[in-house]
């Protein structure tokens, strides 16, 4: 994963277990064309999309470009992976993108995990 130069990487403690259960997440490339729906209310910033495929899910609004009547094209990869983790996880945050932290932990797993589902170390 490409990181930013104002992106600094932080440490933080799993402070919960979480376990994601979507099975078949939607997974982007850049060049994609997605479909729309409404904005998470909960964590702006992210909106829901749907692939020519009809796999779906949340996906950064920062991500997509605009073509008209609610499709979109895919500017930047997006993993949708969010990492299984256990309270005392020892986590290094990546990226964060409104409110969700691109992280890896101890073991070399990766994935997104929610910001309040950590605090720093």
């Amino acid at each position: 994963m490409l990181l930013l130069p104002s992106q600094i990487m932080m440490t933080f403690t799993a402070n919960s277990d979480y376990e994601e259960k979507d099975s078949d997440p939607i997974r982007l490339k850049p060049g994609d064309s997605i479909q729309t729906g409404p904005a998470d209310r909960a964590w702006p910033g992210w909106v829901w999309a749907t692939d020519a495929n009809g796999n779906d899910g949340y996906v950064p609004e920062e991500i997509l470009k605009p073509l008209g009547e609610g499709s979109f094209t895919v500017t930047e990869a997006f993993d949708p992976t969010v990492l299984t983790i256990r309270r005392g996880d020892l986590l290094t945050s990546m990226r964060q993108i409104h409110g969700w932290h691109w992280c890896h932990n101890e073991r070399g797993a990766e994935g997104w995990v929610a910001g309040y589902l950590l605090r720093p170390a």
